[in-house]
């Protein structure tokens, strides 16, 4: 028995186990209650104009960590009522009254966790107004945007999509359309390859029909500009001497010897006529000598051989670009990440331009369970008497709820067939980082990646490490260590994702323009 046909059901078999504890533990979890004692916990109660997905005993929370329960959900008039258990170390603002609205008071709305419709309730404490007290109202309730209208949006936006690729597929699709495409592109490269053939064996020749052709119109503007005045000068003196002739015959035979006279003085004009056309023209045949020997701007433009070279260039830079089109890739990634420590699930979609194999550029919309914490300082001033020190700081971290994104460039190195390693920059997560991969076994299945990144959040920036295996074309489980090197922050996820090919995605980039892709 060959070590493969031993291995490869083994591996079957780890990977169905591995699924099933996965999946048992994700199951637990979700549906496992907060469990506070009596005595440990405050009342209220706030009305909600939709509970859909809320149930007796799901969870509270209060900057991603569990503090309370939900103890009753009842139908008063028509709004529900819903009761909650509150630790009774969370102390809630009631706010300040402005217009007719609680400002800067407790707040609570209704979120869901993850794409399996797991919901549960958001809670801030407040900054202002009175301590609200055992059984007292909420009157800050939050309307949320769950997933169900953010899928609702995507489908609008897919139907719009999917009437787009359809126009497109219509008119790109089907065998004929498809040969006719194939023929066009065939046309072009014979067209390109001739005129590329043409330019070779004919460069010289077309280098000097154009000379040709430039001298000649640079003759006839010289000379039109230069030789006008002399033209003119010739066509009156020619009239002058007809003229004179006219008067001459016209005289007695008395007067022919002055005529005579007069009529050799009328020749020396004419001969002086002449010698300027002479000047004019030699002037001329100087011009054509200069532009054919390569003198001044219109002499270099063309004698100068660049020019075939350029148009060259020119082509070939059209061929590339053409490459680039057709050798594009488009990948769709969805994944989900479950943290052990927060029980929380973390949803990631992702857009991959792949323009060959060792580059791509990647788009990610992540909703991260820990939003966005800022961290605020302020001088305050006290007018107590008998303070020691009239200013102090005062401290404020405020963690929002959120989506965060990532926009990275990426490069690999391929060594072989399983071996390749690579790195990447760019926004990680809404924050400058930086990353590297690793790709192992046969068509680089087994990836391991870590990722630097969110330098201000703690004392150490957020350090990630985790692997992927690829068991199918197109899915892949996960699994790994988030923020390393800070201990109070560490927490460790499993999950799984799907990624493929969308070439419709593909054909309406490349037909409505993309950026150039360069090797």
């Amino acid at each position: 028995m060959r070590a493969s046909e031993f291995f490869t059901p083994l591996k079957v078999g780890l990977l169905v186990i591995a699924g099933v504890v996965a999946t048992v533990v994700m199951i637990s979890t979700l549906t496992s209650e907060v469990r506070l004692g009596e005595g440990e916990t405050n009342n209220y109660y706030a009305y909600f104009d939709d509970v859909t997905g809320l149930a007796v005993r799901s969870r509270l929370q209060l900057a991603g960590i569990p503090v309370g329960t939900i103890k009753s959900i009842r139908l008063e008039g028509d709004r529900a009522r819903v009761d909650i258990a509150v630790r009774t170390d969370v102390i809630l603002y009631e706010g300040v009254e402005q217009n007719g609205r609680w400002v800067n008071g407790a707040t609570i709305s209704r979120r869901q966790a993850s794409l399996i419709g797991d919901y549960y309730l958001q809670l801030t404490p407040g900054t202002e107004g009175r301590v609200l007290q055992d059984g007292d109202e909420l009157k800050n309730v939050i309307k949320d945007t769950g997933f169900d209208e953010i899928f609702e949006r995507l489908n609008e936006i897919t139907a719009d999509i999917q009437q787009v690729t359809h126009s497109l597929a219509t008119v790109f699709g089907g065998e004929e359309a498809q040969e006719v495409i194939q023929q066009m592109v065939t046309d072009l490269q014979e067209v390109l390859g001739t005129i590329n053939r043409f330019v070779a064996v004919n460069s010289v020749k077309l280098d000097q029909l154009v000379t040709d052709a430039t001298a000649i119109s640079r003759d006839i503007g010289m000379l039109t500009s230069q030789g006008s005045e002399s033209i003119d000068t010739i066509l009156r003196d020619t009239e002058a001497i007809v003229q004179e002739v006219r008067f001459i015959i016209g005289q007695s035979s008395t007067d022919v010897q002055a005529g005579l006279g007069t009529l050799q003085g009328t020749l020396a004009r004419l001969q002086r006529t002449l010698d300027s056309l002479n000047y004019s023209l030699q002037n001329v045949q100087d011009i054509t000598e200069k532009v054919n020997e390569g003198e001044g701007t219109v002499g270099e433009l063309i004698n100068n051989p660049a020019i075939a070279h350029r148009t060259e260039q020119i082509l070939d830079d059209a061929g590339e670009f053409i490459a680039s089109l057709t050798g594009l890739r488009t990948m769709i990634e969805l994944r989900s990440e479950y943290h052990v420590q927060n029980q929380q699930l973390k949803n990631v979609l992702g857009l991959r331009l792949v323009p060959n194999e060792n580059k791509y550029y990647m788009f990610e919309f992540v909703d991260d369970f820990r939003g966005t914490t800022t961290v605020q300082t302020e001088r305050v001033s006290t007018t107590e008497s008998g303070a020691s020190d009239p200013l102090y700081q005062e401290t404020r971290t405020t963690t929002t709820d959120e989506f965060k994104f990532s926009v990275v460039i990426g490069r690999n190195f391929r060594f072989s067939d399983w071996l390749s390693v690579g790195g990447r920059f760019g926004i990680i997560e809404s924050s400058g980082g930086i990353g590297a991969s690793l790709n192992l076994l046969e068509s680089r299945r087994l990836e391991i990646q870590t990722d630097l990144f969110d330098f201000s959040a703690a004392a150490n920036p957020r350090l990630r490490t985790y692997g992927t295996f690829e068991f199918l074309e197109f899915a892949y489980f996960l699994g790994g260590v988030d923020d390393v090197i800070n201990p109070d922050r560490r927490d460790y996820f499993i999950g799984a994702g799907i990624r493929f090919d969308d070439d419709d995605l593909k054909a309406l980039l490349t037909a409505t323009g993309v950026p150039s892709l360069g090797n």
